[in-house]
This record gives structure tokens, C-alpha cells and sequence, in this order.
């Protein structure tokens, strides 16, 4: 711990071991104690002893502004969330006595999982940061959707009229920390007081600094575990939560740094304002928003006006605090300017009325593969359609005409190439399902742009699941479109729709695994350049239940007892492929 909030951990020790169930008690003064770093407020402590972990939230030292840090409405809330089934760590004990730490504190459950401190989660790809975003928003959402009185939480606020004393809060809060006049703090301050929401008598639990980084994810899910930081937490319009959680759409430009990254793309405002009011079944046309946008800068000028005002005195819990001194002015100003806009909807930017939203991106390349198709794929559907009728019967049906791959190292110049997979084309499902439906106007286009079946499918199983040597095999030349690939798994003999039926065996013999089985509709198979097989059987002799007992196993096609028997005549690019004591490698 800084020396600031540094405290007599043999007092806390004793303290837990006698009064929180559970904790170890033995050896004596063992007891580990770390201060995150983040977190400008309430100080908060990682514990650990005994191969147990907890978190402790406790008061600053010192003196400090009227009705803050109250640790002990955190730990009520909490402890009513927990109960009710929501996200929030486990509350454990609550302490008001102040000789044991020097203030009062609580401590919870440790959660383990992701916190992202940058908003732009530059350590995700764009589809996992969509599914991270609708996650948290949905958790707003069901925060919103409780009632006060069945979490036993009658007079956690103060009654109706939040937005009027949130303005008068956050003005005296401001005016106590301010260390210099700055005029447009109090044009937003007079325009906020002058412009109250006719709703204000709305009443739900807020949460009142609902972000990004006060969440706790799961390690590898898009699921949020738990949220943190309740110290503002309050009875309100629960739009003030929305509005705060999707100020960072609207953030200064000239602001860098203090955990805020690049303008978030994916998802959009749109989406993650249309998720709200879907899973709150209200409207999306949100009136008065630009009030609760205004108030959330403002709020946001306060905060980190507090934040230097305990820099000043010697009692910041952060390194950086000296820098909150200079943003106060540029988010007081960016309040004002949305204090002038209109109301907000969920789909207010839309030029179409579309229901669903691409981002910036997504509507560029769009508009590139638009523009790709009328100019080199619509005037070459004649000669590559003939190409296929002319070579219908002969072995060339097989084989792909010059011109369409011409087509396709055009693409690939022009940047329009993997566009189906996230983490490569930097694309969200949104924006590809909308490509997809441009390219699907002619046969041949997907393959254009490497985005036909079943490359896309083998190459999505290969990045998701596969090892960095599969990748390197056999992904990355999918992927620069030097191989093709084929699906096997529907069978001659069953229907295949029900994957239980499947008669394809895989069974492990030392370092190799032998398969048996015939397959057709194996799509891509007849291709001269399809390279590998992705096949789906059943592991032979399996006591697992019926529905656990299919795997894929990468299978080259120079492997001996791999037949290609004959094409299909329904579909010209169709196979029926025999598999026969054809042997695969421990690898897969």
C-alpha cells in the first residue's frame, strides 16, 4: 500500500480471523495486502492468506468532501444485489469500527476474471469487443429492471427529483474542489438547472459510474461476473446510467489518456442504445437524452475536479491525479455542445431506416465491394458462367477459369479479401452479414473475395480451435487463398440432419487416429487445389453419451484409404468420398 493508505495490517488480521467465517486464523502474520492501482476514491486491497483471496474497500484517510466514500451503502447494495442473483461479488463483512484500519471498510469475494482499462479493448478482436459491449449493456439493463422494494431497498435514495439534486450535488461538489473559475462549468451548471426532464419522479437502482472497467468478465466468455465500485450508487433515472455509460461515443478528442482510448467503432451507439431499450421493452426514440448526456460531462468535470482537490491536500489514492486538473474545462465545454442537440434514438443516424447498424468501417468496405461488383464482377458473370456450362461434362468442370482468378488478386489488392472473419478483416457479423448480402448476387462472388463455403466454415473451426502448427499448415494458406478445403459430414446411409446417427468412426491406435466411413455432399472436394478435409465422426467405442461422442479431425487428402468415388450429379462441386482405414496423425 502507498504510504498514504497504508495501515496496520496485524489489527486487520486479527479482526478477520475473529469476526469473518472462513478466514484462516493460522500462521499468524501472514497476511498479504496489495493496493490496485486504479481506482481514484475509495482505496481498494487485494488479501490474501492461506491460499484464499478477498478484497477490501475502505475510506480514505484524512478529510474529505460532504457525503462521499460512504463504504457502508456500497456493502448494502451489494449485499441486496448478491441476494437477488445479480452480478456483484459476494459481500462478506462490513466494519464501522475505525481503530482497526484508522476507517471504516468492508470486505468482499475476489472474483477472478478480465477487467479492460482501455475502452477500444485493443486486446480483443472486433467481434469479441461487440459481444463484451452488449454484455455489459444487458447487465444495465437488468440493473434496471428491479424493483426497490423486492431487493429490500426502500430508502437507499432520497425519492424523486434525482436529476434536480444530481445537478445541486454535483454544483456544490465542484464549487468545494474548485481550485479556478472556469465560466463554462457554470453555463452548464445554469443550463442543467433550467432544463430538468419532465420525468424526474423516474425511479430505478442506478449504479452512477456504470463502465467498461468496473466490470469484471469472465476469462475466455463474453459474461460479466461481476460489477464493482458502488460508491455512487443511488435510486434515479436510470437514462442518467445510460447516458454515462455511452458518454465515451462522444468524448473530447483532445482528451488522451486517463483510460480512455481510441472512438469506439464497433459496436455503435445505435446498437448498444437499441439493446438497452429491447431488453427494457421501451422506446427507442430516448427524449431528453441530450440532458442526461450534458449531466454526465458534468458530473465527469466534477469528479475529476475532486480528483486534484485531494491531489492538492495530500490525499489522492492515484499517481496521475495532477493530470485531472486540465480535462476539466474541455468536458465541461463538450457538456455544453450536447446540451444543444436534439433528442437521441437508436436509430436517429440512420440514412435508410435500416433496424441494424454498421460500423464506419463496415459501411466503407460495403461500399468498396458495391462498387468491386459493378465494376469487374457483374461485367464477368457471362464468360465465367459459360466457362462452367461449356465444361459441364469434361474434367476442367473441376478446375477454375482464368478470369475469375484474375478477379480474385484484384480483390486481394484492393484490401476486399477474408472480409468473414473478424480478427482478420477487423469486421463485425453485423457488418459481414450486410456484405454477404451484396455479395450473394452473383454465384460466383464470395469466392472472389475468399469468402465461400466451405472455406469460410474450415477456416473459422482452424482459428477458433486450432494448434499454432494446424494454423500454420493449413489456415494461413486458406487464407491467402493458395489451398481450398472440404467439409465431410453428411453420410450416404442415415440422415444426417441428426448428427447421432453418423456411422464415420475415429479411433485413437497409439500416435494415430484410424477413421472409416463414407461421406457425400462433401462440398469442395472435387476441387484439384483442395489440399485438406475437415471430417466429423464418432469416437468408436465411446461410454460418453450419444451427444458427446462426434469430433473434427483435420484429414490431408494424399492420405492413403482417402477415395474420392465419385461426383454427385445434383451438384457439379459435390463429392462422394470413401474413407477407409485412412490413418490421421496423434496431432489433431
Amino acid at each position: 500500500a502507498s504510504c498514504t493508505h497504508r495501515f496496520d495490517q496485524d489489527s486487520l488480521e486479527r479482526y478477520l480471523g475473529s469476526r469473518l467465517p472462513g478466514f484462516p486464523r493460522q500462521p499468524a502474520g501472514t497476511l498479504a495486502v496489495r493496493q490496485y492501482s486504479s481506482g481514484q476514491s475509495n482505496p481498494t486491497f487485494y488479501l490474501q492468506k492461506g491460499g484464499q483471496a478477498f478484497v477490501l474497500r475502505k475510506k480514505p484517510h484524512g478529510p474529505l468532501l460532504p457525503r462521499a466514500h460512504k463504504v457502508d451503502r456500497e456493502y448494502r447494495v451489494q449485499k441486496a444485489l448478491f441476494s437477488a442473483g445479480f452480478p456483484v461479488p459476494e459481500p462478506l463483512l462490513y466494519c464501522s469500527d475505525v481503530s482497526i484500519i484508522g476507517t471504516e471498510f468492508y470486505v468482499m469475494q475476489h472474483v477472478q476474471g478480465r477487467i479492460f482499462r482501455d475502452i477500444s479493448l485493443p486486446e480483443v478482436g472486433p467481434a469479441e469487443r461487440s459481444a463484451l459491449y452488449l454484455a455489459m449493456i444487458e447487465t444495465l439493463a437488468l440493473l434496471h429492471s428491479f424493483d426497490l422494494q423486492s431487493l429490500g431497498l426502500q430508502g437507499y435514495g432520497r425519492g424523486p427529483g434525482y436529476c434536480k439534486r444530481q445537478v445541486s450535488t454535483w454544483k456544490k461538489q465542484y464549487d468545494a474542489a474548485a481550485h479556478t473559475d472556469i465560466p463554462a462549468m457554470n453555463k452548464l451548471a445554469e443550463w442543467l438547472a433550467n432544463n430538468l426532464p419532465p420525468d424526474d419522479s423516474e425511479e430505478s437502482l442506478i449504479h452512477g459510474d456504470f463502465r467498461i472497467d468496473n466490470i469484471i468478465f469472465h476469462p475466455t466468455q463474453a459474461r460479466v461476473l461481476a460489477v464493482l465500485d458502488w460508491e455512487l450508487s443511488t435510486t434515479g433515472h436510470p437514462l442518467a446510467d445510460l447516458a454515462y455509460t455511452t458518454q465515451f461515443y462522444f468524448w473530447p478528442a483532445s482528451i488522451k489518456g486517463l483510460g480512455q482510448g481510441s472512438i469506439l467503432e464497433t459496436p455503435s451507439f445505435e446498437e448498444l442504445v437499441s439493446t438497452y431499450c429491447r431488453c427494457r421493452r421501451i422506446s427507442t426514440t430516448l427524449s431528453n437524452f441530450n440532458f442526461f448526456l450534458a449531466l454526465s460531462y458534468f458530473k465527469m468535470a466534477g469528479i475529476a475536479q475532486g480528483v486534484y482537490a485531494r491531489y492538492l491536500i495530500g490525499n489522492a489514492s492515484a499517481e496521475n491525479s495532477h493530470e485531472f486538473a486540465k480535462v476539466v474545462k474541455p468536458l465541461a465545454e463538450r457538456g455544453l455542445e450536447l446540451s444543444k442537440r436534439s433528442s437521441f434514438s437508436s436509430t436517429q443516424h440512420s440514412t435508410s431506416g435500416e433496424l441494424f447498424h454498421q460500423s464506419r468501417k463496415g459501411q466503407e468496405i460495403l461500399l468498396k465491394v458495391k462498387q468491386f461488383m459493378k465494376q469487374h464482377i457483374y461485367p464477368a458473370e457471362k464468360e465465367i458462367i459459360k466457362y462452367y456450362t461449356e465444361c459441364r461434362n469434361s474434367e476442367d468442370r473441376w478446375k477454375k477459369p482464368p478470369l475469375l482468378e484474375r478477379l480474385k488478386e484484384l480483390a486481394k489488392a484492393e484490401g476486399l479479401w477474408n472480409l468473414f472473419l473478424p480478427d482478420v478483416s477487423g469486421l463485425s457479423q453485423l457488418d459481414y452479414a450486410q456484405i454477404a448480402e451484396e455479395t450473394g448476387r452473383c454465384v460466383f462472388a464470395p469466392e472472389v473475395f475468399n469468402c465461400h463455403a466451405p472455406d469460410t466454415g474450415n477456416m473459422e473451426v482452424l482459428h477458433m480451435y486450432g494448434t499454432e502448427e494446424q494454423k500454420k499448415e493449413w489456415l494461413e494458406p486458406l487464407l491467402e487463398g493458395k489451398i481450398s478445403s472440404c467439409f465431410c459430414m453428411t453420410e450416404p446411409d442415415v440422415a444426417s440432419s441428426d448428427a447421432t446417427n453418423m456411422q464415420c468412426t475415429i479411433e485413437r491406435e497409439g500416435n494415430s487416429y484410424v477413421i472409416n466411413g463414407k461421406k457425400w455432399w462433401s462440398s469442395g472436394a472435387g476441387n484439384p487445389n483442395c489440399k485438406v478435409a475437415i471430417v466429423m465422426g464418432k469416437t468408436k467405442n465411446s461410454s460418453a453419451s450419444r451427444y458427446k461422442q462426434h469430433s473434427m479431425i483435420i484429414v490431408p487428402m494424399d492420405t492413403p484409404g482417402l477415395k474420392l468415388i465419385r461426383p454427385l450429379s445434383q451438384a457439379q462441386k459435390l463429392k462422394n468420398v470413401l474413407l477407409h482405414s485412412m490413418v490421421s496423425t496423434w496431432q489433431n
